[in-house]
């Protein structure tokens, strides 16, 4: 089993249960941001920020008496005050303490996006390296990783130079995803090896010992000792691996799969205390409507969890070229809105989008949201530069030395609201770099490191309610097998004409969350909570057809197990709950299959398909459904997906044979001819039968998987309707 720091035990679920439920976040203006802080105490905020003067120096005299802090517009009193530099806190009397071993960690993670311009990538390059070879603070530790069709890693957290430069020049050398997998699966298999140990022959330890040396990386830690290092590095490996847990079943969406990477991270890095820092090199990021609230949740996340990014635009030196489209579209806008006078039933095509075009002009502006995102979270962008080493130094500066203040907010009622920070200071020529606000979550919330939109939908699953007002599918599709349990898809499956959505010029949003749990036979949560927060752009066709898949990934040991669900509709607040059972076969050796899945679509030739995607099928993406009734007409067809896993140890090749049953009486049995596998041993196919030749009626379909004298089956039940 992996790692996961997000399970939530018996005591979690009992405790969700006596939350209150935050009220529907209100819409928030344009140009605001919505950005908790760092709560590590009932009822304490933690603000760290950045000082300097005009000229861009590092201000390490401020008094507390220098700084005003508001919430929410309303004047707070600190309750403590401190510079953090190194491994010490200096308080404004001058005072200095020793901080705990791990806040004197100073985590930096180096993320690349795939950069396709030659310029781009050494740009990025010579920046990261510039930044890693120049002179660092006490207790660095640096990470390199890519976003790439999903999240690599190429180098694990170390102050070894050496390391970080082949790292970086292997992560901004142009390779594709494909040949810098092998090199991340290696990494994140040495780091699971090593918080186990190892058997003699390299093979991981049972998941129990992979339990106790994550509980030890996470207790107090000697300093000065072998035991305390030892600790440590068991707990960067711990924040390595769970920084590496990402959902990319939206990888064939470039600004998605980046929200979801840079999301990832910030998961793995909230265990952690103090200042953490992401440097984000990127060509920019075109954020369209549908992703506003994925963004605002990252930066939340960002907040909560003392992240703070630094934004590195690597397209260097282009004021013009870099507000060209926003200025095209905005000319157009004016343009249209001047023209004429609008008249009821007398206004054309440009007229009628001319505020619409204006709105969307603002988005062109691909270096907006990571400046945003930097902004918003303490940092800073660098950018319309081809130096970046002055910022850089900036950088390292920042990872070194900062302040903390906290304060009582004195909040009577957690309703889940966005509190507005601001910070200001009567001093001359300061200038103060601050996270800019919080969302006000129940302490025990935030101590289960849950999000706002969780809370409903855990809490109803937690007190087993019955809900219908909400109409979806949800089940668990088994998937490749492993030596200690089975790889799955939850699939939770949402109709989109159920939902409430919001109409606007080009169409409709809808915005829903969906929750989900594995629970084992003695009624724990087994792995991890599975949630998404969904705000999705649909035409008024795919609002009145579509539906939406989600599949999360979560990896279980042999065993039964029950699947508690729960979508809400963030629109209406409406809600609705599920409960499905499924099992988990002791792993044989020899070839697997996954489950029959039904196939609702095909997407051929899809680009940056993620390698490791369970549902695809020669280059295209598979989306699945959950609805395995098909009627009996023309031009209708059964189809149904399935993997089979090739075991290498087998020379003889997979074969599958297909049975069609009726009330358990075998119809008819037909072997499929399978095509080669590919480098991971996988085979995927896709049954068709057309339906009109198929009487109406319940059938079971069942594949049986062989090779050599190994045999692995699976089943499932479709439905044939009458016309």
């Amino acid at each position: 089993m992996r790692i996961c720091i997000y399970s939530l035990t018996l005591a979690a679920i009992a405790m969700i249960a006596t939350l209150p439920v935050p009220a529907q976040q209100p819409a928030v203006p344009a140009g605001a941001s919505q950005n908790p802080v760092v709560k590590t105490t009932v009822d304490e905020v933690v603000l760290d920020f950045i000082a300097r003067d005009k000229k861009g120096k590092p201000v390490t005299d401020l008094k507390q008496d220098d700084l005003t802090v508001s919430d929410n517009g309303a004047k707070q009193q600190p309750t403590s005050f401190r510079l953090v530099q190194g491994a010490e806190a200096i308080t404004q009397g001058g005072a200095t303490t020793k901080l705990d071993p791990l806040r004197q960690l100073r985590l930096v993670t180096l993320a690349f996006e795939a950069l396709g311009d030659p310029t781009q990538r050494k740009t990025a390059r010579e920046g990261a390296l510039d930044l890693v070879k120049g002179e660092q603070g006490a207790n660095v530790f640096y990470s390199v990783v890519v976003i790439d069709t999903r999240l690599l890693v190429l180098q694990q957290f170390t102050a070894d130079k050496d390391a970080l430069v082949k790292a970086i020049e292997t992560a901004t050398s142009g390779y594709s995803s494909t040949r810098l997998l092998p090199e991340s699966d290696k990494i994140k298999s040495d780091l699971k090896r090593y918080l186990a140990g190892q058997t003699v022959n390299g093979a991981d330890q049972p998941n129990t010992t992979l339990t106790a040396a994550t509980q030890t990386a996470t207790q107090a830690l000697p300093t000065g000792s072998a035991a305390g290092s030892a600790a440590i590095e068991a707990r960067l490996a711990t924040v390595m691996l769970d920084m590496l847990r990402m959902d990319a079943t939206m990888a064939s969406q470039e600004t998605r799969l980046s929200l979801t990477a840079l999301e990832s991270l910030v998961r793995g890095l909230q265990s952690m205390p103090g200042r953490k820092s992401v440097l984000y090199f990127t060509a920019g990021m075109y954020l369209t409507p549908e992703l506003d609230a994925i963004f605002r949740n990252l930066t939340s996340m960002a907040n909560r969890a003392n992240v703070t990014f630094y934004a590195v635009d690597t397209r260097g030196v282009m004021t013009f070229a870099q507000n060209a489209g926003a200025t095209d579209q905005l000319g157009r806008a004016n343009a249209a809105s001047s023209t004429s006078t609008l008249q009821e039933g007398n206004a054309t095509q440009a007229e009628m989008r001319s505020s619409d075009d204006a709105e969307t002009s603002s988005r062109a502006n691909k270096q907006l949201p990571i400046r945003n995102l930097a902004e918003a979270t303490g940092g800073f962008l660098l950018g319309e530069s081809n130096d970046l080493r002055t910022p850089l130094r900036h950088v390292n500066e920042e990872i070194a030395s900062y302040y903390e203040l906290t304060y009582d907010p004195h909040i009577d009622n957690y309703d889940g609201s966005f509190h507005k920070l601001k910070l200001d200071s009567d001093r001359k020529n300061l200038v103060l770099q601050a996270r800019n606000g919080y969302f006000a979550l129940p302490p025990e919330a935030r101590a289960a490191g849950l999000e706002a939109f969780e809370l409903p939908l855990l809490k109803a699953i937690s007190e087993a309610r019955v809900l219908h007002d909400v109409e979806f599918r949800a089940g668990a599709v088994l998937q490749q097998p492993r030596s200690d349990g089975r790889d799955l898809s939850v699939l939770v499956e949402v109709p989109l004409h159920g939902l409430q959505a919001k109409p606007d010029a080009a169409g409709f949003n809808v915005h829903f969350s969906v929750a989900a749990l594995a629970k084992d036979a003695k009624g724990e949560v087994a792995g991890s909570k599975l949630t998404r927060d969904r705000s999705v752009h649909v035409t008024a066709d795919q609002l009145k057809m579509g539906n939406f898949v989600d599949k999360m990934a979560i990896e279980l040991p042999p065993g039964k197990y029950t699947l508690e669900t729960a979508v809400m509709d963030r629109e209406s607040g409406n809600m609705g709950t599920g409960h499905s059972e499924f099992s988990v076969a002791p792993t044989a050796k020899g070839v697997g299959i996954s489950s029959l899945t039904s196939v609702r679509s095909y997407t051929p030739n899809v680009k940056g398909l993620d390698p490791n995607e369970p549902f695809q099928f020669q280059g295209g993406s598979i989306t699945p459904t959950l609805n395995n009734s098909v009627p009996r007409a023309e031009n209708s067809n059964l189809r149904l997906f399935f993997v089979v896993y090739r075991d290498p140890a087998i020379s003889a090749k997979p074969t599958v044979e297909i049975e069609f049953l009726l009330n358990g009486v075998s119809l008819t049995k037909v072997p499929m001819q399978l095509p080669d596998a590919d480098a991971q041993g996988r085979i995927p196919y896709v049954l068709t039968i057309p339906a009109a030749s198929i009487p109406p009626g319940v059938y079971q379909v069942r594949a049986s998987a062989r090779q050599g004298d190994t045999e692995s089956v699976t089943q499932t039940d479709v439905k044939i309707e009458a016309n």
